[in-house]
């Protein structure tokens, strides 16, 4: 589902005129589609936790330490100040 201005350029059949069709519109249709009832079915059966391997599933809040998470983000930050000092050095000296 996109925007009012960028849905039109996805409109599939081009000899009926294009008509805006709204999130819950999409919803309901999507619902009624055979796609989304085996969606549905397939969802609303439970996961059977025990015929999978033990270390496939997380049964803690936090898998990854926070201290890991901390420094992954900082590395990808300093990839991107790294990347982009020509124009912190272009803009400081303008």
């Amino acid at each position: 589902v996109t925007s009012k201005k960028d849905q039109e350029q996805y409109w599939a059949n081009k000899q009926k005129p294009y008509r805006y069709v709204s999130v819950s519109e999409f919803v309901q249709r999507f619902k009624k589609f055979r796609v989304g009832q085996l969606l549905d079915d397939e969802l609303s059966v439970p996961y059977d936790r025990d015929r999978c391997h033990k270390a496939a599933l997380v049964f803690t809040k936090d898998s990854v330490p926070r201290w890991d998470l901390f420094k992954a983000s900082f590395a990808k930050e300093w990839l991107l100040i790294k990347r982009n000092s020509f124009v912190y050095i272009f803009k400081t000296v303008q």
